[in-house]
């Protein structure tokens, strides 16, 4: 069923908040599968893969103006 929404921003944060539940579904799978180990591990942008998921959940959180400053990988 699709949600009727008023604007435009509604429907972004909306979308902002399914990432952020779809996060916790995935870090709670990480911990569940004992995969810790391998999010620590460096990815070509960032020291340990972690650093990528706290990027979203930080993103995603709209009382946060931290992402604001941020650019992109280039990639």
């Amino acid at each position: 069923m699709t949600q009727n929404f008023n604007n435009e921003v509604d429907e972004l944060k909306h979308r902002l908040e399914m990432i952020a539940d779809d996060m916790k579904v995935i870090r709670a799978f990480i911990y569940e599968n004992g995969l810790e180990e391998v999010f620590q591990k460096p990815t070509g942008m960032a020291d340990e893969c972690w650093t990528h998921l706290n990027n979203i959940d930080i993103a995603c959180d709209l009382d946060s103006a931290e992402a604001l400053d941020w650019s992109h990988f280039g990639i």
